[in-house]
């Protein structure tokens, strides 16, 4: 029961924002009482929390699940973006602002969360470059980063307007921009054979 009440909230928030659903609204979609979902949630924030720590822990599997399958790093990053696709064509990105300016636990959850995929991002590069697919002069503390800083800046309403730009093509413009500034003429072949 609490898993179907996390998914259900989870879409909700991801699709109107975590403001402005209310408990009635996710006890209405799950054709259930309010009463229930507070057997198992102290209050909206605690359900936010645990919706957030829910997602962010499934975004992490997924991303180990990738790392597994992968070939090379640069299929890593492929099949990461084919991911995010899935994902981000349902976020609404005033979802991403109401997390971060009336949610500060879960906002901490994702900044946490954030560090670990800085790990992750790093670890592809240093694969990259070991099998010549990526550059050897990259400085990778400045390229991880700067990939992290991306996915955020992507749900900035005041550099990308909602109206004018879609979240998903944003993020697929910086990843393609991303893999062509880091590859080598064999990555590049490499990234072209599987994009």
């Amino acid at each position: 029961m609490k898993e179907r009440i996390l998914e259900k909230a989870q879409e909700l928030y991801l699709k109107l924002g975590f403001r402005r659903v209310t408990m009635d609204d996710i006890a209405t979609e799950l054709g259930m009482s309010k009463k229930t979902i507070y057997q198992h949630f102290a209050d909206k924030n605690a359900l936010v929390e645990e919706c957030s720590s829910y997602f962010l822990n499934k975004e992490k599997c997924r991303e180990q699940e990738v790392a597994e399958q992968a070939n090379d790093p640069i299929e890593e990053i492929i099949m990461s973006t084919k991911m995010m696709r899935e994902m981000l064509g349902t976020i609404n990105p005033v979802a991403f602002h109401d997390l971060q300016k009336y949610y500060p636990k879960a906002w901490a959850q994702y900044l946490q969360h954030k560090s670990h995929f800085l790990e992750v991002v790093k670890n592809n590069l240093l694969k990259g470059i070991e099998k010549g697919l990526y550059r050897a002069d990259l400085d990778i503390e400045i390229l991880s980063r700067l990939r992290i800083e991306s996915v955020d800046m992507a749900f900035n309403p005041d550099i990308f307007p909602e109206k004018k730009y879609r979240l998903l093509d944003i993020q697929l413009a910086f990843i393609d921009h991303f893999i062509r500034g880091i590859v080598t003429e064999k990555g590049l072949k490499a990234y072209e054979a599987i994009k």
